[in-house]
């Protein structure tokens, strides 16, 4: 687990694609890109796009460290989710009021918060000021993920192809 200081610094670090640019196919069901940064060797990231059209898409970031990842954000369209009900010293403001919130088919964005277990609490997309609110479309999804991208620092460019829906 991680102090929520280090979780925002690994978030805001600048990640580069391992083996350069890369494409993401959005006719794939898990895209998995390893993510790292030069001048922090020790941190390694996992990027991934998971798309299942009927039931949810979801895009995540995590730490990777040998064998375990420790998840620092990700973003699920159309998923299924509930927020603890209790709230400890480190849980941040613009969570709060979400505690025992359940999210249903409600887009919204899971983020780290120090003592409790892995992105265990989310907020609306819409509270979170992410531009993308919703995916319908396939340029909805490319640019949830070029947005979310920004978001997580990815510095590497990569190249979306579209799925035919």
């Amino acid at each position: 687990m991680f102090s929520i200081e280090l979780a925002t610094k690994l978030i805001n670090l600048p990640k580069e694609i391992e083996g350069g640019s890369m494409t993401i196919n959005l006719s794939d069901e898990k895209t998995r890109l390893l993510l790292n940064n030069a001048e922090e060797p020790e941190y390694s990231f996992l990027f991934e796009v998971t798309s299942h059209k009927k039931i949810t898409f979801k895009i995540s970031l995590h730490n990777q460290e040998d064998n375990t990842k420790e998840g620092l954000m990700r973003i699920d369209y159309k998923g299924g989710h509930k927020n603890p009900e209790g709230i400890n010293a480190f849980v941040p403001e613009i969570v709060k009021p979400y505690a025992g919130y359940f999210f249903q088919n409600e887009p919204h964005i899971h983020v780290y918060v120090e003592g409790f277990k892995d992105l265990a609490w989310a907020v609306p997309l819409s509270v979170y000021n992410f531009p993308v609110l919703d995916v319908n479309n396939t340029d909805d999804f490319t640019n949830a993920i070029n947005a979310f991208a920004k978001e997580i620092n990815i510095v590497t460019p990569f190249v979306i192809q579209n799925a035919l829906l």
